[in-house]
């Protein structure tokens, strides 16, 4: 799998595979410097502005970012530190990364408004249940690394992405001019992003030949999920200013209405 750079500590200018390295590294930082910013945006936004009750999603949504800083330094670990074992890690972070997300798009479609009532397929534990499958499987293949790891973790991605979009979908559809969709919008891209990037890595594996596509793919990839978190942390930044300057006097003429 070619998905998580092979670690390289010695960076020469002269070396291309060096200079692959390098980019692999920046992306990563863009990644986890984002995800970061995001994370304190969001916090924010849901402690202060948003009036829905999303706590499910909130949670879901910071576990996400949670796993793509933990991805960002798993990944700057494998380029610098030369350690192999956190190659793993990276794309287990990528794989509940995606899965968090999945589940967090997934709870704001559920959000209802007053008086609207929508039953789940699934009962809520299910989710849990889903989870701690997840970190089972995580962890095995983390621990007891083998030949069969890698497809676990492939179909992993597969089955989260699929379902993260199609729950993005439906959010959009659903909440169609709140925040909830805006919010679902400017996420989506992220979630395509890492979906181009996986199916172009798995494909790639059953190839030879392609391994310099690979690296392309994935600088590229990884460079736009960081943009698109970033492009979302800022979306939310300017929801919370928008009501603040309902109250600015600098922007609204004074008005009367007659009765």
């Amino acid at each position: 799998m070619m998905f998580v750079p092979a670690p390289l500590l010695a960076f020469d200018a002269s070396d291309p595979e060096a200079t692959v390295a390098i980019g692999q590294l920046f992306a990563s930082l863009a990644v986890g410097v984002a995800a970061l910013v995001l994370l304190y945006y969001a916090s924010v936004f849901v402690r202060d502005v948003l009036v829905a009750d999303v706590r499910e999603a909130q949670w879901y949504l910071f576990a996400a970012i949670g796993a793509a800083i933990a991805y960002s330094v798993a990944d700057v670990g494998t380029v610098v530190l030369e350690a192999d074992s956190l190659s793993l890690f990276a794309e287990g972070a990528v794989l509940f990364f995606i899965l968090f997300l999945a589940l967090a798009i997934r709870a704001m479609y559920h959000a209802e408004r007053p008086g609207e009532g929508r039953s789940r397929l699934v009962p809520a534990w299910a989710d849990y249940a889903v989870v701690a499958v997840f970190v089972a499987a995580w962890w095995g293949t983390f621990l007891l690394e083998s030949d069969w790891t890698h497809p676990v973790i492939a179909v992993g991605w597969i089955v989260t992405s699929a379902w993260a979009v199609l729950y993005a979908v439906r959010t959009v559809r659903v909440h169609e001019g709140t925040t909830l969709a805006a919010l679902t919008r400017h996420l989506l891209p992220a979630i395509l992003c890492l979906v181009a990037v996986v199916s172009v890595d798995l494909v790639a594996g059953y190839l030879s030949g392609y391994e310099a596509l690979t690296d392309a793919v994935w600088i590229v990839g990884t460079t736009l999920v960081a943009a698109f978190l970033f492009d979302t942390a800022v979306a939310i930044r300017q929801q919370g200013g928008e009501l603040k300057r309902l109250y600015d006097w600098t922007t609204w003429r004074e008005q009367s209405f007659e009765q």
